[in-house]
């Protein structure tokens, strides 16, 4: 794959310098909301959900949706990341050849995103570096190893995640939306992952698995490109997850 863009390209400049955090985020800053005083309001609280809409069990997925920071020490296991990652990310018919899209949207359906499975516990699969190959639906096992103090490190601020079994990530290949789009095309890679995001949170939830994104820890986007051995003018890490078997919630 060859780096298509031109050494000047505003969308890439903003990618690499806005990896750092500040150094002094404020903590629990006070949620705003947008309210129009002077319009007319509709009020919603006395329209009840049908019953039938309300047992549907997407509905109630739907509004169990939440990020675990506790998990089990139980490992993650193949049957989990085979349920979770085709209906996270995969293929809609993986028996047709002819159908190519996914089961979330993405702009253009270029899907710039790839999914990089970290397995740090485990009881029947080898702790490493995975990658996620759609077409085939298949792990493929790039970097052998137990990564977990390493792992665990890029994100000392958070202390749950070296409770976690998994962490995936997800890392952007910047020239597939791009080249379609332009400069335009970097924010729609992100919503890409936002639609990948809640995805995943949903069939966590489904499979009864814990689920958190780890966006704010993540100040080591160069590391983690490394440890995985990524091109760092082509494909770069992003964003990143805990999962496992959810834990006593204190």
């Amino acid at each position: 794959m060859i780096n298509m863009f031109p050494k000047r390209n505003l969308a890439l400049e903003y990618h690499e310098n806005s990896k750092e955090l500040p150094r002094n985020l404020p903590f629990n800053p006070k949620i705003q909301y947008k309210i129009y005083p002077s319009a007319p309001n509709i009020e919603l609280t006395t329209i009840t959900l049908d019953k039938q809409i309300e047992a549907n069990e997407f509905v109630k997925i739907l509004l169990s949706r939440k990020s675990t920071r506790n998990f089990k020490q139980d490992g993650i296991n193949l049957k989990e990341l085979s349920q979770l990652l085709p209906l996270s990310f995969g293929l809609r018919n993986q028996n047709s050849s002819s159908d190519i899209f996914r089961t979330y949207a993405s702009a253009g359906a270029r899907y710039p995103i790839e999914v990089y499975p970290v397995v740090l516990r485990s009881n029947d699969m080898e702790l490493g570096i995975y990658h996620y190959n759609v077409v085939d639906n298949a792990l493929e096992f790039i970097k052998s190893g137990d990564y977990s103090q390493k792992i665990y490190g890029f994100y000392e601020d958070q202390q749950f995640v070296s409770s976690a079994p998994c962490i995936i990530f997800f890392s952007m290949v910047f020239e597939r939306t791009m080249q379609k789009y332009g400069e335009r095309g970097y924010r729609f890679i992100y919503l890409d992952a936002g639609h990948m995001s809640q995805n995943l949170y949903l069939m966590a939830e489904y499979l009864g698995l814990g689920v958190v994104a780890l966006g704010a820890g993540m100040k080591s986007d160069d590391k983690i490109d490394n440890l995985i051995g990524l091109t760092h003018t082509i494909e770069n890490t992003f964003l990143g997850f805990a999962v496992g078997l959810p834990g006593i919630v204190e």
